[in-house]
């Protein structure tokens, strides 16, 4: 896993489940923000930053599913 510039390791959220989402791989950064590629459980694919996940602010999608409880 790549290190941040202080040097801290980024937290691997592979494999952990947020929602409707499961973290699939890192994605990336953009700008200051970690990315991760995510699938939700309707089967779509997306780029979600981490800060998102953790603080539960994106929880899916999108899809209407994710509505429907």
């Amino acid at each position: 896993m790549e290190k941040r510039k202080r040097g801290r390791q980024l937290k691997d959220l592979t494999g952990m489940v947020f929602g409707k989402l499961s973290v699939l791989e890192y994605a990336g950064k953009k700008g200051r923000h970690t990315c991760w590629r995510c699938r939700c459980e309707c089967g779509k694919e997306t780029i979600v930053l981490s800060t998102s996940l953790m603080s539960g602010d994106t929880t899916s999608c999108g899809c209407p599913n994710a509505f429907n409880k």
